[in-house]
C-alpha cells in the first residue's frame, strides 16, 4: 500500500474538533480549545460534538457526518478527536474511504484507535496517536510532549529518537508502524475492519485492565495470527493495570514473548500516562531493542 502524508499545520491554519466516541464535557472542551488557540490555530468544532446518547457524543450516523464533513472540507487543516470512551467502530459502516481523497492530520487515541488504523489500512493516510482536545490538551502537556506534538504536526520535527524500558526480545526492525490501545485493536478481530499488523512494527498500550485481561486479549491476538508476521512490537503505557504482584503484566508480557522471532521492548511513553508522545502511525520507524530506542526516520507531513 502506498502511504500518503497529509500536510503540515500552517500558522493560523483552522483545526476541526470531533467526537467520535464518548460524550464531551464542556469545560474541559473549552480548556482544550484554548490551548490550541494559544498556540496559533483557529478552531471550529463539529456540529454534533455536544450532542449525547448517554455515554455516547449522539447517534453514530452524525459522528460520522462530522468527521466525513471536515475531511472533506478544503478550509479544514486537520482534525483533532475530543476524547475516547466508545463508540468510534460504530461510525465505520456510514465511512467511505473513497470521499476522502486527501489526507489530513487526524490525531487522537484510547478509542480512537479504530479510526486511525481503519484511515491507515482502509485510506492509506498517515495518522496520529496523539494527545485529544478535552483530555491532555485540557490538562495541560509536558513540555516533552508539547514540543513532541506540535513540532511533528507543523512539520518542524522530521526526526526524533526516544528510549524505552526493557528488552524482551533483542534485534531490531525498520517498519511502517500501527496499534494503539490493546482493547481496541481486540475488538476488531472477526470483523470486516480487523487489524493487519503484517510487516509492521505493532505499537500496544492499554488502561485500567488487571493483568489477567491484559494477558487474555494478548492471548487472543496471538491466537488469531495477529503477532505471526509483524517486524516488532513496542509496548506503551499500562496505566492502573495493576494486580496480583505475583503476576504482573510486564511478567504477562515476558512469557507471551519470550520466543518470538523479532525485537520486542516496553516502555515507550505514549498512551493512557502522565507523558502521552504522539506517534505517527503509516511512517517508516525503527525498533532497535538492543539499543532501548524507538526512533522516526522520516517527516509524518508532506
Amino acid at each position: 500500500m502506498t502511504v500518503r502524508k497529509p500536510e503540515p499545520l500552517r500558522p493560523g491554519g483552522k483545526i476541526g474538533v470531533v467526537a467520535p466516541a464518548g460524550c464531551v464535557e464542556e469545560v474541559q472542551l473549552a480548556r482544550g480549545i484554548e490551548a490550541i488557540r494559544q498556540e496559533g490555530f483557529a478552531v471550529e468544532i463539529a456540529p454534533n460534538a455536544g450532542r449525547r446518547k448517554g455515554y455516547l457524543a449522539g447517534d453514530e450516523r452524525l459522528r460520522a457526518e462530522d468527521l466525513d464533513e471536515f475531511f472533506r472540507r478544503p478550509d479544514i487543516g486537520a482534525i483533532f478527536c475530543a476524547r475516547g470512551g466508545f463508540g468510534s467502530i460504530q461510525l465505520l459502516p456510514h465511512l467511505r474511504a473513497e470521499r476522502w481523497t486527501k489526507p489530513k492530520i487526524f490525531a487522537g487515541y484510547s478509542d480512537i484507535t479504530i479510526l486511525l488504523n481503519w484511515l491507515l489500512q482502509e485510506c492509506g493516510m498517515v495518522t496520529f496517536h496523539a494527545p485529544m482536545v478535552a483530555m491532555d490538551l485540557a490538562r495541560g502537556l509536558s513540555d516533552q510532549s508539547k514540543s513532541h506534538f506540535w513540532g511533528m504536526l507543523t512539520g518542524k520535527m522530521a526526526q526524533w529518537q526516544v528510549g524505552l524500558g526493557e528488552a524482551i526480545r533483542p534485534g531490531k526492525a525498520r517498519a511502517r508502524l500501527m496499534g494503539g490501545c490493546l482493547s481496541m485493536l481486540v475488538t476488531t478481530l472477526g470483523t470486516p475492519y480487523e487489524i493487519d499488523a503484517s510487516g509492521r512494527l505493532l505499537f500496544i498500550e492499554d488502561v485500567g485492565e488487571k493483568p489477567y485481561r491484559v494477558e487474555r486479549m494478548l492471548t487472543h491476538l496471538k491466537m488469531a495470527g495477529k503477532f505471526k508476521n509483524v517486524a516488532g512490537i513496542v509496548f506503551g503505557h499500562f496505566t492502573g493495570c495493576d494486580g496480583d504482584p505475583g503476576r504482573d503484566v510486564r511478567q504477562v508480557i515476558g512469557e507471551l514473548f519470550e520466543g518470538a522471532s523479532y525485537p520486542v521492548a516496553t516502555g515507550l511513553a505514549a498512551g493512557h500516562g502522565e507523558e502521552n508522545l504522539a506517534l505517527p502511525f503509516g511512517v517508516k520507524m525503527e525498533l532497535d531493542a538492543d539499543r532501548l530506542t524507538l526512533s522516526m526516520l522520516e517527516s509524518p507531513v508532506a
